[in-house]
């Protein structure tokens, strides 16, 4: 049985990047995302990857109204608007998040959510088979701008046998 997530701006901007926003619906059995996310991602339809995202998201994605809870208040004091509102519905919804902030990472982890990152899709892609490699898509996700940490890009390749 595939996770279901709740997804937070930065992975889907980095996979809209590399033009695989499709592993998603390959990895995970259903995406839900906060209507707060889908604006941070999608409001202005001229920066790279937003028209990507706005059209994943109207075929494979379920939108929800932004929430307005106790977890949502309390994760909104020290993350951004739509990490606190991912967690939140994360939260709500008894599933997953997807997101690579360290500090929205850590809300989640406290709150016993499953946290997937954008590293972790992509090893899980290239163990299923459904991309040829990583090395290039880790390169063009840091000429991208999506920092990721040297260790984690080694331990990733050493994972799928790319090292």
């Amino acid at each position: 049985m595939r996770p279901v997530v709740v997804a937070d701006s930065g992975p889907l901007i980095a996979l809209a990047g590399c033009s695989h926003l499709m592993l998603l619906t390959e990895i995970f059995g259903a995406v839900h995302l906060p209507q707060t996310v889908l604006m941070e991602t999608t409001a202005d339809l001229g920066r790279p990857g937003a028209r990507d995202i706005a059209r994943f998201v109207q075929k494979h994605v379920r939108v929800h109204p932004d929430r307005n809870d106790t977890i949502y208040t309390q994760a909104a004091a020290a993350l951004d608007e739509g990490e606190a509102q991912a967690i939140s519905l994360a939260r709500a919804l008894q599933c997953g998040v997807l997101m690579d902030e360290r500090c929205g990472r850590a809300a989640a982890r406290r709150l016993g959510l499953p946290i997937f990152g954008v590293l972790g899709v992509l090893v899980q892609a290239r163990r299923q088979g459904r991309i040829e490699a990583l090395a290039p898509l880790l390169q063009q996700l840091q000429t991208n701008g999506y920092r990721i940490a040297p260790a984690l890009i080694t331990a990733a390749l050493e994972a799928v046998g790319e090292a």
